[in-house]
């Protein structure tokens, strides 16, 4: 667990009892033990897929309220993240990421493409997410293992570090306004703000 995971996982559990994140799709707030039980179902099942430090995962998700989830859950395994816009023509990119998680529409499209001898189809009934659901490349190698898990926005070049995410967004002033959660600036430092000093509508534009 870096210093940011850490970090977030304490505001977590001193904020169990209030309303921290919204789906505005779904119209619900999540408080910090539900988010604390996703995180909790989210690395168990990556464990148990054998998803490990130092492999790299795609994120395409339109449930933002889930993405901070599969964030820090990936994060306290020490996998790294790309973050990749949601796109109409998803595809298995498996020969370079060992889990992908799509938004539910895509991963269904995907699921008549698997061959079930190198990718699974796994779900998780989520608080954040009811239709969870990612893809692992079965057997996938242990890739090079890296001090910490990193970030790679898609399209862009810069790999930052959890010490790096930490920094900056200990410089924003709570309540940060997201307005895209696939951008840096615009999205996932506010939220790591949010996340760091947690306000019950911190993160009411997410979802």
């Amino acid at each position: 667990m870096s210093e940011l995971t850490n970090q977030i996982t304490t505001q977590l559990q001193l904020h169990r009892q209030e309303a921290l994140i919204k789906s505005r799709t779904q119209g619900i707030w999540y408080t910090g033990a539900d988010l604390l039980e996703d995180i909790a179902l989210c690395k168990s099942s990556l464990q148990q897929q054998a998803v490990t430090a130092g492999q790299n995962m795609l994120v395409s998700l339109d449930n933002s309220a889930a993405l901070p989830i599969v964030l820090l859950a990936s994060w306290e395994l020490g996998i790294n993240i790309t973050l990749a816009a949601p796109t109409t023509k998803p595809s298995l990119v498996n020969d370079h990421y060992t889990a992908m998680v799509y938004t539910p529409t895509s991963t269904q499209q995907l699921a008549t493409q698997l061959d079930p001898q190198q990718v699974s189809l796994l779900t998780l009934i989520l608080n954040t997410a009811p239709n969870f659901a990612y893809l692992v490349q079965d057997l996938a190698p242990s890739l090079v293992q890296t001090p910490e898990a990193t970030l790679t926005i898609a399209g862009h070049h810069t790999v930052y570090t959890q010490s790096t995410l930490l920094q900056r967004a200990q410089q924003l002033t709570p309540p940060a306004k997201i307005t895209d959660l696939y951008d840096l600036d615009r999205g996932i430092l506010p939220l790591l703000a949010n996340l760091l000093q947690p306000t019950p509508v911190a993160l009411a534009w997410a979802g």
